[in-house]
């Protein structure tokens, strides 16, 4: 396994698989002695003298390794009470730890100040890579970091490699299955446009003919209050839609709360198909029919794709999982 910058990972790649241990463990064992057990610290050690690595001088029982073994990754994630954020950064971590790969964190809860200025930080770090979940405002900073992956939005002013949902199908497979179950009176509601995610998920339900609102919010708790109104609002209407199609978790949270409040059963007095599928959509009286966003294998495709350099964009396909509430 080699990245693009240094050659330390292969190293400890290479000793981990003839020893048959972990690649974390082989860091351990070359930059925190004290940490491993005797017997597997001094089978690290002459297996990395083998392949020609020093000891560091003045007696220190460290090995001094081609590329400075220090360096970190640096990760952004949007929002950590959204689930799909949380499910990014787990495929992540575990892909860094694989590899024995710190991690520095970012969360910048959609605002783009705090953004900025986690950048501005990890640009005071030597990284041996950034994959960030950018909230959508143009980079006004340069980076240092040269291997960027972004994973669910891009910085849409930049080149960088994107690891991206097919938003469109996603929306097209929720609108197909709700017409094929016979509803013509279908609602998008959505967050605000100005994020990448929203704003493809809302063109592709205009294209469908969809009464779209747009709910003036990015960050999760935000949209779940708006969620909650908007909703409220449609239920009281006489021509109310007999389905709705939420754009993510935070607006489904806030559309079920709404339905629950004024006693609406799903699928009979409303259908509902969420695009996502935190866990808790399972646990209703009425389970939600979901979009499955596949928020691991997004992540693992970023953790990746720093290590190569083709392809740029790679589109990840979404799934429908049919439950009771359509």
């Amino acid at each position: 396994m080699r990245w693009t910058v240094g050659l330390d990972m292969a190293t400890n790649t290479q000793i981990a698989r003839e020893l048959g241990i972990s690649v974390a463990t082989v860091s351990r064992a070359l930059t925190r002695p004290e940490m491993v057990a005797a017997n597997t610290r001094e089978r690290v050690l002459a297996k990395a003298r083998a392949l020609g690595l020093k000891p560091e001088p003045k007696g220190k029982s460290k090995v001094t390794v081609p590329v400075d073994e220090n360096k970190c990754l640096g990760v952004i994630v949007a929002d950590l009470n959204n689930p799909f954020s949380a499910g990014v950064l787990n495929a992540i971590s575990q892909r860094a730890h694989e590899d024995g790969v710190r991690i520095i964190l970012g969360v910048s809860n959609e605002s783009a100040v705090v953004e900025r200025q986690l950048l501005t930080d990890f640009n005071q770090c030597d990284l041996l890579g950034l994959i960030a979940m950018p909230v959508g405002a143009p980079l006004t900073i340069n980076l240092n970091c040269r291997n960027v992956v972004t994973v669910d939005r891009p910085w849409e002013d930049k080149d960088y490699k994107c690891a991206l949902l097919d938003n469109a199908q996603a929306v097209a497979i929720a609108y197909e299955h709700l017409r094929a179950r016979g509803h013509e009176r279908i609602a998008f509601l959505s967050g605000k446009s100005s994020l990448y995610t929203f704003r493809e998920r809302l063109n592709a339900a205009k294209s469908y003919g969809l009464e779209c609102f747009e709910l003036d919010a990015l960050e999760y708790s935000e949209l779940y209050n708006q969620a909650i109104m908007r909703a409220d609002i449609l239920l009281k209407r006489s021509d109310r839609p007999s389905a709705i199609i939420t754009a993510n978790n935070a607006i489904t949270s806030g559309v079920v709360y709404a339905l629950t409040q004024r006693n609406v059963q799903m699928p009979q007095d409303m259908a509902l198909v969420s695009i996502g599928d935190p866990d808790w959509c399972r646990f209703f009286p009425a389970p939600i029919t979901a979009v499955k966003t596949p928020d691991m294998e997004l992540g693992y495709c970023a953790y990746d794709m720093l290590k190569k350099s083709e392809p740029r964009i790679q589109l990840i396909e979404p799934s429908l999982e049919i439950r009771s509430s359509s």
